[in-house]
């Protein structure tokens, strides 16, 4: 100690260390209680001097219960940064906004080379706004910070991996309709973590790793751990700094901080809501985990948070005030709790389930599982009342789009857990070859594939949310858990981007079709009945025969008519029929009769591997309006072109059309 300090006691909240004046306050917990305090660093353009530091002993006298407090006279002026010290350790204070010593991904720290930087926030938002999308005009891309361009060669080198690379990128989420970035864990945290830093943050090992191996990773290369104690972390479920910004996403040199509000500012002004994923490890309390989200609300201006960890009452989270209006995602609420059983008004729903029922359902249907399609049907119409439904079919934890086409299996031997980790049932398809294939039928085949989950998600009355890179063919080599590959495997390959550009055009096609009709984004659930009297009920099903589904357990096909006489000005005369044969045999489908003055026109065939997507698509007009041929394991999606003629207010169209084609219609496929 080179000088004695002034201290007073200080009020135990605000948690953390803050500056009010010329004056340091500090109120927080320690590890161990024995030898506990504060060591003060001076530091000049951002250079800690740790050979002058100031150590502050905490005694009772500045106790509350367990939390310590005290106000340090004039530490303002003479100190930039500072760690806490209990138990005979030193380490920096987990309540820190910013942290130095992390900045270098893939480089292992110990907590004693870790430190909290004491920083006055003053960043000028301007006019920033949230754009508060609602569910149903939303499309969520999701993308893990720096593995989405450390590979991109059109982000200048210094800024792939980091916010500013994700900028970067605005113009192209734009062209794909993207309304909401969904980043993976994006608070500060080792990127190299030792087990013993997890048990003294009484955190769980990531799931399913064995304690007797692991991988670090080294100039982008995995090997083993000489110690068998270190984990590379680039997915980020782990505990941490939860009030900072993970500095090893930010461009060297930067305020992590002001960059990743710079990110916001920008997604803002393009129209693009940020949503964070906050993982809560075990230990924290409901108190800790409503301050953190209020935090990150207020200070980086985010629009939602996608509450990860266990034992979390997000319905509880969810009644704080300040988060009534940015977007909650957990696997579900208590909505009976919440609103005493009543549904909220479309445009005021701000939570939203994020579960994996969809997604599962949906490949058992892609690869012509059996007793699937009644499941598939009740989640793809899937609309909440009471608040909104996330729909996918890939997420961060599982196969690749492409993968789910190319791999019956996991391969998951580069994580150094011998395949043992990762789900071991991908519900995938390797259509007919496991791995890679140059064989042009399973080439097109895989591609289909792709193109009837994209229409899946798409059409699905939830919100669709699209892992980033799946839209061209990324892949994992099968790895379906890279939670530790910071490397090829686990980062995005944008050379696959002009190979597969036609798959980026489809995409681009099916997010304006959704935009286009909003049929495909109902804000209600539909009621499958003729509530107007127009002659058609608001969506009905449909087999290989007209107004004849087949549910049965062997059914794989299904056909989807969506009337636009219930929709508002301008497409209350669209009607869109989209017909799934997800069989190994190609099937007749009899279209439904549309009104008088309407014909049918097909605007999409995914059989069609010559079809172009890069312009807009224009329907071509059918010459038999009666049936259509749908390829094996295709989708067709139908539009009606002109304006229905009525001769008298309660015409039943459906009635007659159905009467007529389906007299003596068998009830299932042959």
């Amino acid at each position: 100690m080179t000088q004695s300090l002034k201290l007073l006691k200080a009020k135990p909240y605000p948690l953390g260390m803050y500056i009010k004046g010329q004056d340091l306050i500090f109120s927080g917990t320690f590890i161990n209680e024995t030898g506990c305090g504060i060591i003060l660093y001076p530091c000049t353009d951002g250079v800690i001097d740790t050979a002058k530091p100031q150590i502050v002993p905490l005694t009772d006298q500045y106790r509350h219960g367990s939390l310590y407090s005290v106000r340090i006279v004039g530490g303002a002026l003479a100190f930039g940064a500072y760690q806490l010290m209990s138990g005979g350790n030193r380490y920096a204070d987990p309540l820190s906004t910013r942290i130095q010593g992390l900045e270098e991904f893939g480089v292992y720290k110990k907590e004693d080379e870790i430190f909290s930087i004491i920083s006055d926030d003053d960043y000028d938002w301007g006019n920033d706004k949230r754009p508060h999308t609602p569910f149903d005009k939303s499309f969520i891309y999701l993308v893990n910070v720096r593995g989405y361009t450390m590979l991109d060669t059109g982000v200048p080198v210094r800024h792939r991996g980091t916010f500013l690379g994700l900028v970067r990128k605005i113009e192209y989420l734009k062209s794909l309709g993207v309304t909401a970035i969904e980043l993976m864990p994006v608070y500060e945290q080792p990127s190299v973590l030792s087990r013993r830093s997890l048990e003294l943050m009484h955190a769980p090992v990531h799931r399913n790793m064995t304690k007797d191996r692991a991988m670090v990773s080294e100039a982008g290369f995995l090997k083993e751990a000489s110690d068998s104690d270190r984990l590379v972390n680039l997915w980020g479920f782990e505990p941490g700094f939860p009030y900072a910004v993970r500095s090893a996403y930010a461009v060297k040199g930067n305020d992590p901080s002001e960059e990743f509000k710079d990110m916001v500012r920008e997604f803002h002004r393009a129209g693009i809501e940020v949503i964070v994923q906050t993982y809560f490890a075990e230990g924290l309390t409901h108190q800790n985990m409503q301050e953190i989200l209020r935090y990150w609300v207020s200070e980086y201006h985010i629009d939602g948070v996608h509450i990860k960890g266990k034992d979390v009452s997000s319905t509880m989270l969810s009644q704080d005030p300040l988060l009534s209006d940015i977007k909650i995602f957990d696997y579900g609420f208590d909505y009976w709790y919440l609103y005493g059983g009543a549904s909220r008004e479309p445009s005021k729903r701000n939570l939203a389930s994020y579960k994996d029922d969809f997604e599962f359902t949906a490949r058992h249907f892609l690869k012509g599982d059996d007793n699937i399609i009644q499941s598939f049907l009740n989640l793809s119409q899937e609309t909440g009342t009471a608040g909104g439904a996330v729909h996918y079919i890939c997420n961060y934890d599982g196969a690749r789009l492409a993968d789910l086409v190319t791999y019956d299996h996991k391969y998951n031997e580069a994580n150094g857990e011998n395949n043992t980790d990762g789900i071991d049932d991908n519900v995938s398809w390797n259509c007919g070859v496991e791995g890679r294939s140059r064989r042009k039928d399973i080439m097109l085949l895989r591609v289909r594939q792709i193109k009837n989950a994209l229409v899946m998600l798409f059409l699905s009355q939830g919100t669709p949310m699209l892992f980033g890179g799946d839209e061209f063919c990324n892949s994992q080599a099968g790895n379906n858990n890279p939670y530790c590959q910071d490397n090829n495997i686990g980062w995005i390959e944008w050379k696959n981007f002009a190979k597969h550009k036609d798959l980026v055009d489809f995409t681009r096609f099916l997010t304006g079709l959704r935009n286009k009709y909003e049929v495909f984004r109902s804000a209600v659930p539909y009621r499958l009945m003729d509530y107007k009297a127009v002659g058609y009920p608001d969506f009905s099903y449909h087999g290989t025969q007209a107004w004849r589904p087949d549910l049965s357990a062997y059914s794989h096909t299904i056909g989807m008519l969506y009337c636009g006489l219930y929709c508002g000005k301008g497409q209350e005369h669209s009607f869109v029929y989209v017909a799934y044969n997800m069989h190994w045999e190609d099937k007749e489908f009899s279209l439904p009769e549309l009104p008088k003055g309407c014909e049918w026109q097909l605007l999409c065939d995914t059989a069609d591997s010559e079809a172009d997507y890069s312009t807009p698509k224009r329907g071509r007009t059918l010459k038999d309006q009666s049936k259509a041929t749908l390829l094996s394991r295709s989708v067709s999606i139908f539009i009606s072109k002109g304006e229905p003629e009525r001769t008298g207010r309660n015409i039943s169209y459906a009635t007659n059309a159905a009467n007529k084609q389906s007299a003596d219609a068998p009830s299932r496929d042959k």
